[in-house]
């Protein structure tokens, strides 16, 4: 009865409290503002651009997530600015916050950043990819006096801080800007420290972890961190709560306390809960856990609430991965977080619609490549069951400075204090990928990840082939073979070569070799389904041998296929089309062979149901293939039939198929269902999908005709747009015919208008062809941001010659609170205010010359497959490959004539492997002249300066980190 009463007497003084709140006294409790809208912010660097007086009426009116500048769709090849960038916000606070600390929050900064408060400084940080948080209670004024905080961002490169590699020679694009969310915290002196500040530790900020989980018990072990920032001891208690899906408290303790002045203390609790609902990628249940603290006298002083998933994980070497004492065999894809013309800076509810479109194409699992994503991001994959593998920011780059380790280490520890509360991150990515370094620091990184994590609920992964000292370092090992094929074939797998070291993975497969391991929207159905086709082949064993043959090894706990996404990269100008969907996110055919490998008995409500069929054609009159005799099927269902025009064309059953692909199918995924329909014929496509002799799901298309309107669609997701005046919405723009069939090859010039409680982003702006913007494959794409009034907004799209088309999507008031806008002049600035056009890149115009013609090219050796003459057949994707293992191995190359060869491009076979190579020149083939050695990995083909005249030049291969010595193009430029 005592505890009752106790726990009554704390509700009514925490009533009793809000009420003051309302009446405007002094609150209590923590409160947290979103600071999205309302920033001003100026392109370039600007001397003062800290102070309070500086007139900022000319600056951009800004919204975060915010890139500092918008770029085209399509825009690789290092031509994103990246340069510095100003913001500014206003805000004013009453008294009621006097005696309180204020903190700043960002989520992410793009690259460094320092931070001002009226005019002084209040920290730096360097880093874009893990947020921070300042104590900036000290600059501030109230009595609602203006306050301002300036952002001086710096997207410029920096060698010194992970990834740390010109974007020049990168594989994405690090982009720029605020582009994550921004947050005011306000707190008591008494209260839960931040895992993110600067002088935050292991122990700072709220630790969840299980020591024991099974289905009748479960204990929740809470680490909390509580400082006295007072000028007084503090006394009180810390009340941790567990509450289910409903808000039922299901498990709570207390712990009393008593603080000096600036002390902080660890505080440990244990809360047991019986009959628990654990967390699983099927059932991604959720608690909330609710940490108060509490003053002798009953005030709230602090609150910190967050979802956690109860759940228990394991790694085998040979049984791969298990939760909660089940297997689970992941099916993964890799990430990278970039869109359309906001780069990376993409609202939330655009990261929860990912998550969600990624459940519904059959993965349970995503490899969030090459650095942490955004924490709205993984906050969606644990509502929504997506296992992660989070890793550190790195990518075929080591500097060897004390700085860039100081600070691999630091964005290590803090990602995983930012992290390590979350269901869904499973793994944890410690090594650089792609890369060789010294042992000394991969042991220093591990030691810092295991400290921040101990027990046996953490691990760690990275490459073993060809860093094999490392073993010790690692939890989970990919890449587990004994050595390179004995037929000297990349591409030949061998069961005997698979060994058991660690748990075993796959990273990256699919992309760079195979029939087809890119494609784009805008190529035509037959080159869609051999994607599809050419990554079955593939998952079924027969992939690049350190793939370890994906389904065809039984010690395989999973794989993470390259890529999900298409995306942009400053390395090479063409756009990366390794993905199952578009830049814009929209799907291509091998989305739906993946969607295929979730078995139809899996269901999950409000994101997918179990059975599904998906006919790879649009049945067009191009009369290919996939239009008569191969016409491909995908379908996770026991029997499929397919009908032409209301005609029966044939059955066929997942048993018969499963002997074309038996390894796929004993991992759990499907078979392809090719069917042969003899001439083509237009008009209808049908395919009906039968389980236990049930229809349970079909898919029809059509011939299109001729173009007729524009669809505008908005997927469905169970999410309502927020008012926030930052939240984004993704509208696609299809060409359709009369009927509605998509037209997959128009390129029609689209015109986009939003009007109400919304606007087109990038919309005026000629320079990024948003608006208007010519269609790929059919589809047009635009995000649209909500304003600051709920309401309706109405968004339309017309063509010349064709019907205009419209949807009205309704954005509703956001749950999360503002911090109000300042006094300050209006931002009248524009968005395409110095705005920065690089120029012609060299290599760009080198690339356009001339290629010079060789008469010969001989080599030490050449492996049968793989043979020298494809060192020159325009082909990136073909190589030469020694036919020993021995070094050097020597090209050579003999031109017509004496030549002035301008510059030269070389691409190795390998991207992730690294080369060793000089090159040299001559005129005679006798006297060699050194043009330049280079020590690179196979990624970095940027072309090099010669300017010399020759008639012969040779390559000699001095050393490879793994493999054989091989090329894939060479090319030299008059």
């Amino acid at each position: 009865m005592n505890k009752f009463l106790r726990e009554l007497t704390i509700l009514l003084l925490l009533v009793w409290g809000s009420c003051l709140q309302s009446f405007g006294k002094k609150p209590t409790s923590r409160i947290e503002y979103q600071l999205n809208a309302n920033w001003a912010f100026y392109r370039g660097d600007l001397k003062g651009g800290e102070g309070i007086g500086l007139d900022d009426s000319k600056w951009i009116p800004a919204v975060l997530p915010h890139v500092m500048q918008l770029e085209k769709k399509h825009n690789g090849g290092d031509v994103i600015y990246d340069g510095i960038g100003w913001y500014r916000r206003y805000f004013k606070l009453s008294n009621q916050y006097r005696g309180k600390k204020v903190f700043v929050q960002f989520e992410g900064v793009m690259n460094s950043c320092e931070v001002f408060v009226n005019g002084k400084s209040v920290g730096k940080h360097h880093g874009g990819y893990v947020g921070f948080t300042l104590d900036i209670t000290d600059q501030l004024h109230f009595d609602q006096t203006n306050n301002v905080i300036a952002v001086r961002v710096s997207a410029e490169y920096d060698p010194l801080t992970p990834p740390g590699k010109p974007q020049d020679r990168l594989d994405f694009y690090y982009y720029s800007g605020i582009y994550r969310d921004a947050k005011l915290v306000v707190s008591d002196p008494l209260r839960i420290t931040d895992e993110l500040e600067p002088d935050a530790t292991q122990n700072s900020g709220v630790f969840v972890h299980y020591p024991k989980v099974d289905k009748s018990n479960a204990t929740v072990a809470v680490k909390t961190e509580l400082k006295n920032d007072d000028k007084v001891a503090r006394k009180g208690h810390l009340l941790t709560l567990l509450k289910d899906t409903k808000g039922k408290v299901v498990g709570q303790q207390r712990v009393s306390f008593e603080l000096k002045p600036q002390e902080r203390r660890r505080i440990d609790q244990q809360i047991e809960v019986k009959n628990p609902q654990l967390w699983h990628p099927y059932h991604p249940i959720c608690y909330n856990l609710e940490n108060r603290v509490y003053l002798a006298d009953g005030v709230e002083v602090d609150r910190r609430s967050e979802q956690i998933g109860i759940r228990q994980i394991r790694y085998t070497k040979d049984g791969g991965f298990f939760i909660n004492g089940e297997h689970l065999y992941m099916v993964g894809a890799n990430r990278h977080q970039g869109y359309p013309y906001v780069g990376d800076a993409a609202s939330n509810s655009v990261q929860e619609r990912e998550v969600i479109d990624m459940k519904r194409g059959g993965y349970n699992a995503v490899r969030a490549a090459h650095y942490p994503h955004d924490p709205a991001f993984l906050e969606a994959c644990d509502r929504h069951g997506l296992l992660v593998v989070e890793c550190v920011p790195g990518w075929q780059y080591f500097n060897k400075a004390a700085e860039f380790t100081d600070r691999l280490e630091s964005i290590t520890r803090s990602m995983i204090r930012r992290d390590r509360n979350r269901p869904s991150v499973i793994l944890w990515e410690t090594a650089l990928n792609e890369t060789s370094y010294p042992l000394s620091v991969v042991k220093r990184i591990a030691e810092a990840a295991h400290a921040e994590y101990p027990g046996d609920q953490f691990y760690t992964a990275g490459d073993y082939f060809s860093h094999e000292e490392t073993e010790s370092y690692y939890d989970v090992f990919y890449k587990q073979v004994s050595k390179y094929p004995k037929d000297g074939n990349v591409m030949s797998n061998y069961l005997e070569d698979q060994i058991a070291v660690k748990p075993l993975l796959t990273r990256e497969w699919g992309d760079g070799v195979g029939e087809k391991p890119r494609v784009s929207l805008t190529e035509n159905e037959y080159e869609q389904m051999r994607q599809g086709r050419s990554r079955l082949h593939q998952m079924n064993g027969n992939g690049y041998f350190d793939w370890c043959m994906l389904d065809a090894n039984p010690r395989m706990g999973g794989h993470f296929m390259w890529s999900y996404n298409d995306y942009t990269r400053g390395a090479e100008e063409e756009t990366m089309y390794s993905g199952v969907v578009d830049v814009n996110r929209y799907p291509k055919f091998a989305y739906y062979m993946m969607q295929s490998m979730r078995p139809y008995q899996l269901n999950q409500k409000g994101v997918f149901t179990g059975p599904m069929v998906f006919i790879a054609s649009y049945n067009s009159p191009e009369k290919l293939k996939t239009s008569s005799t191969e016409i491909t099927i995908y379908s996770n269902c026991e029997v499929i039939e397919l009908y032409r025009n209301g005609k029966f064309i044939a059955r066929q059953t997942r048993e018969e198929r499963a002997k074309v692909y038996p390894y796929i199918v004993g991992k759990g995924g499907s078979p392809s269902f090719v069917f042969d329909a003899g001439e083509y014929e237009a008009g209808e496509l049908k395919a009906l999908a039968y389980v236990k002799g049930k229809v349970v799901a079909q898919n029809t298309v059509h011939t299109a005709g001729a173009a007729h309107h524009i669809e505008v669609l908005i997927p469905e997701y169970g999410i309502q747009p927020a008012a926030d005046g930052s939240d984004m919405i993704p509208v696609y723009f299809k060409v359709c015919d009369k009927e509605g069939n998509l037209l997959h090859d128009a390129q029609t010039e689209i015109r986009i208008q939003v009007t109400g409680e919304g606007h087109l982003i990038g919309d005026g702006s000629a320079r990024i062809a948003a608006n208007p913007q010519v269609v790929e494959g059919g589809i047009g794409f635009a995000f649209v941001r909500t304003s600051k009034k709920s309401g309706t907004i109405h968004i339309s799209a017309s063509a010349a010659g064709l019907e205009s088309g419209s949807k009205d999507v309704r954005s509703i008031r956001p749950t999360s609170s503002e911090i109000l806008d300042g006094d300050h002049a209006v931002f009248c600035g524009k968005e395409e205010d110095h705005a920065v056009i690089k120029h012609t890149k060299w290599d760009k115009e080198l690339l356009a010359r001339p290629k010079v013609k060789f008469k010969s090219i001989t080599a030490t050796s050449a492996h049968p497959d793989f043979p020298v003459a494809h060192v020159n057949d325009s082909d990136d994707y073909s190589w030469w490959i020694a036919d020993q293992d021995k070094f050097p191995q020597v090209v050579n190359f003999e031109l017509d004539e004496a030549t002035q060869v301008v510059g030269a491009r070389i691409r190795l076979q390998k991207d992730s492997s690294k080369y060793r190579y000089k090159v040299e020149g001559s005129l005679d083939g006798i006297t060699w002249e050194d043009l330049y050695e280079k020590e690179c990995t196979g990624w970095d083909f940027k072309p090099v300066k010669l300017d010399k005249v020759m008639r012969f030049i040779r390559i000699s291969i001095l050393e490879v980190s793994e493999g054989r010595a091989g090329l894939a193009e060479v090319s030299l430029f008059q």
